[in-house]
């Protein structure tokens, strides 16, 4: 997957020839200037200029250096012209099982102890699969969504071949109000605040950072993650240069894990 780098770099020596406000070198988009400080109006023209390098290059994500990341306005500019800006939620996804394993140690829970909740609509295969899986380390699994249809051969499964229970629900009363653990896939916070929610159970949110409004709770609400890669692994001698400094590790190994899954396991979760 080709992506290209965007990074900030003051009092350039070269220009692209095309372009008096970037320089192209190689999969990076160099911006000769401090993006914070410059105006909108030419912020809308260094954006134009990136998006005819990267519609050049046939590209279309982008991985956004850490200081440009505090650019509201310049962010927004690329989302509207269409770029696909890494922010780590794919490999979020692609971590979840290891990530939910890393809470229940740093919150001293046992696993086969608890109750899991998954709040899903959308469904595919990947996650009927992280289903599966965390059914079989839970006590208690529960599936929250307004599509509980699409889980039902996966119940019928689990309980033939392994005598696993998983209760479809969407109960607002109910579903969520004994959850030790809520892993909100693509619930929005108007939905979620729907339900009657455990005061002290543990959210994971996938997609949308939602917070809870009850004002008894008193949980946690987990929206991001933090790693780091395996000594000498391939993924580390890669990614740990000087080059990739200005950028989220996460979002780099975003992308070197979808060209090279099988070095997930060269991932760490902290």
């Amino acid at each position: 997957m080709q992506v290209f780098l965007i990074e900030e770099v003051e009092n350039l020596k070269f220009f692209n020839k095309l372009f008096k406000n970037i320089e192209v070198k190689e999969d990076k988009v160099l911006l000769n200037c401090k993006c914070e400080n410059v105006k909108f109006n030419k912020k809308i023209k260094i954006v134009n200029n990136i998006r005819k390098v990267l519609n050049k290059n046939n590209v279309k994500k982008v991985i956004i250096s850490k200081s440009l990341k505090q650019d509201t306005d310049f962010i927004n500019l690329l989302y509207s012209n269409g770029f696909d800006i890494v922010d780590g939620k794919v490999l979020f996804r692609l971590l979840i099982h290891d990530i939910l394993k890393n809470i229940c140690e740093k919150n001293d829970m046992k696993s086969e102890e608890k109750r899991i909740s998954v709040t899903i609509n959308e469904v595919n295969s990947f996650m009927l699969d992280l289903v599966e899986r965390l059914s079989k380390e839970f006590k208690v699994l529960d599936v929250v969504s307004n599509n509980i249809n699409y889980f039902r051969i996966l119940k019928e499964k689990l309980w033939e071949d392994n005598g696993i229970i998983i209760t479809l629900t969407n109960n607002k009363k109910k579903a969520l109000s004994k959850s030790d653990i809520i892993l909100n896939v693509d619930f929005s916070e108007e939905l979620i605040n729907k339900y009657v929610i455990n005061d002290n159970s543990i959210l994971v949110n996938l997609e949308e950072n939602v917070k809870i409004k009850k004002k008894r709770f008193n949980g946690k609400i987990i929206n991001d993650y933090n790693i780091r890669l395996k000594n000498s692994s391939n993924i580390a001698n890669f990614l740990e240069k000087e080059e990739y400094e200005k950028y989220d590790l996460k979002d780099l190994t975003e992308i070197y894990v979808m060209n090279n899954p099988k070095e997930i396991q060269d991932i760490i979760i902290l």
